[in-house]
């Protein structure tokens, strides 16, 4: 159970199990993880797995294919949030390092509007219309 959690957890992350009795036959198992860091705020990260099951199922391989299941779903996740996030910061750095284009009406633009010749385009010819006027012979 310990091996399917390990690789969802960070330095500094936990996860908190709590196990409840829901019905005579039932426990309701509940895995909390608190996954910290620059994502500690991100809720999608930190919802709770809930299972409900008999104490023999959850004994079973199917508890542990569960928990690989969510696991793998958290660590996605927060995969694609590393990725996003690394791919804003090298655009807001892209950004601020970019050189500035001159002010609008400046002798920059001035010049450039005097060197710059006018772009033409063909005049487009309107294709002739096709005669959908069929002819059947009966």
């Amino acid at each position: 159970m310990f091996a399917q959690l390990k690789p969802m957890l960070r330095k500094g992350d936990t996860v908190t199990m709590t196990i409840a009795v829901e019905t005579d036959t039932e426990l309701r198992v509940t895995v909390f993880p608190n996954l910290t860091g620059e994502m500690e705020n991100r809720q999608a990260l930190n919802t709770p797995l809930f299972v409900t099951a008999t104490p023999d199922e959850l004994d079973s391989p199917t508890f542990i294919e569960t928990l690989s299941k969510f696991t793998a779903s958290t660590t996605a996740l927060r995969n694609t949030l590393d990725d996003v996030e690394a791919a804003h910061k090298a655009a807001a750095e892209a950004a601020r390092t970019r050189p500035k284009l001159p002010a609008k009406g400046g002798k920059a633009a001035a010049a450039l509007a005097t060197t710059t010749e006018p772009v033409t385009t063909p005049a487009a010819s309107a294709p002739e219309p096709e005669d959908h006027n069929e002819s059947l012979d009966i």
